[in-house]
């Protein structure tokens, strides 16, 4: 079995976290026997943008047109965007990026079984438009924002279902995700529910903390929908803790002036990006791990925080509430600093079996996604090869 990816939703040398779950659930599927992929993670290119320092578009300039990642080709081909304008059909520009890949790579179309979609818009969209060119399978992927946010467009939800009604599955992380594509009318039986996992190599309680380290942790990408800001300023309501907050992007000089402004810069570390191996020491030290955001699928940071024992402060959005609970964590009633405020003053008074949030957490299993996933994409092909 030879997948193809197509997804923007991918790690890079210049953003080793971008996506990192997607790759993760590959590299376990690399793992079983009979399975092979190749991954095109298309990059946006704006005229003028692309060359202004600073900008995010140059950095993805400098992102190589390709990679070999742990024995996997990546392609990185460009598609045009004009970013606030709506002139270009991104989704279509980047089924061109990929089709110019999967032309001087592959052969010819035998080369490769299935299409696999990872983020339905736009990214799903074009695997769909790609999957049919080519006369071949499609699985979807929907993984939080893109049912969130893409899905109450008017403008983009009929490309979504479009491309649903072609693929013959869509993985969604969540049951919350499920439902809601349910609620737009997808069909039940297109909708299968494959949670993300944990790496228990790295993410386990043996990395107890051996003195008491008085921080809480913020992870995410800097950007609003996380609400690192929301952290920062809960944590101006406890003056005996500090904060750690790891992530890259495009907030950090607003989050940083933040902090001065609340006059917490000494108590607050910005610590970028750190490697995946490292962040389980971060999870097992911190008292709670804080999570803020305005929508989710299923995030992987509470998933790691509960695998390594600590319990997790969080909105109630997405499939958060599938994983949170009373015994391991706290969810916030509104996504509002007074909210965190109560959650914190509350957790502080309460004792947590870090022992037992680790053990709750031990059928989350990369590898057991990976064969479900392998076990799905097999369906799949055999019910493609019966129709064609």
């Amino acid at each position: 079995m030879h997948v193809l990816t197509i997804t923007s939703l991918y790690p890079n040398c210049l953003q080793p976290r971008h996506g990192i779950f997607v790759k993760i659930r590959f590299d376990h599927m690399e793992q079983l026997p009979d399975f092979s992929h190749k991954v095109i993670a298309p990059v946006a290119w704006a005229p003028v943008l692309s060359w202004l320092p600073g900008s995010r578009f140059r950095l993805y300039a400098d992102i190589p047109h390709r990679e070999v990642q742990n024995g996997i080709e990546v392609f990185h081909p460009r598609y045009l965007t004009l970013p606030g304008t709506g002139v270009i059909n991104v989704a279509r520009a980047m089924e061109k990026a990929a089709t110019r890949v999967i032309t001087g790579v592959y052969n010819h179309a035998e080369e490769f079984d299935l299409i696999d979609g990872q983020y339905l818009y736009p990214d799903g969209v074009a695997a769909a438009h790609v999957a049919r060119k080519y006369n071949k399978p499609l699985v979807l992927t929907a993984r939080g924002s893109d049912v969130n946010y893409w899905m109450d467009r008017e403008e983009t939800r009929p490309k979504i279902l479009e491309a649903i009604d072609y693929a013959s599955a869509v993985i969604c992380v969540s049951q919350a995700l499920k439902r809601a594509l349910m609620g737009h009318g997808v069909a039940e039986a297109k909708l299968i529910v494959l949670p993300n996992g944990v790496d228990k190599n790295v993410f386990h309680r043996e990395h107890k903390p051996t003195t008491h380290h008085d921080y809480l942790l913020s992870v995410g990408n800097l950007v609003p929908l996380k609400g690192h800001d929301i952290a920062l300023r809960g944590l101006a309501s406890l003056p005996d803790k500090e904060l750690i907050i790891i992530g890259q992007g495009p907030e950090e000089k607003n989050l940083k002036q933040l902090a001065r402004e609340l006059q917490i810069s000494d108590r607050v570390t910005f610590l970028g990006h750190v490697p995946q191996k490292d962040l389980a020491r971060y999870y097992a030290y911190a008292d709670a791990v804080l999570l803020m955001s305005s929508m989710e699928g299923m995030p992987n940071v509470i998933l790691e925080s509960l695998s390594c024992g600590t319990p997790v402060i969080a909105t109630s959005v997405g499939g958060i509430p599938e994983i949170v609970n009373d015994s391991n964590g706290i969810l916030l009633k509104d996504r509002a600093t007074a909210a965190l405020s109560e959650a914190l003053a509350s957790f502080y008074g309460k004792s947590w079996d870090h022992d037992a949030i680790s053990n709750a957490m031990k059928h989350l299993d990369w590898m057991a996604v990976a064969r479900d996933q392998f076990e799905l994409y097999s369906r799949v092909l055999a019910e493609h090869a019966r129709l064609v």
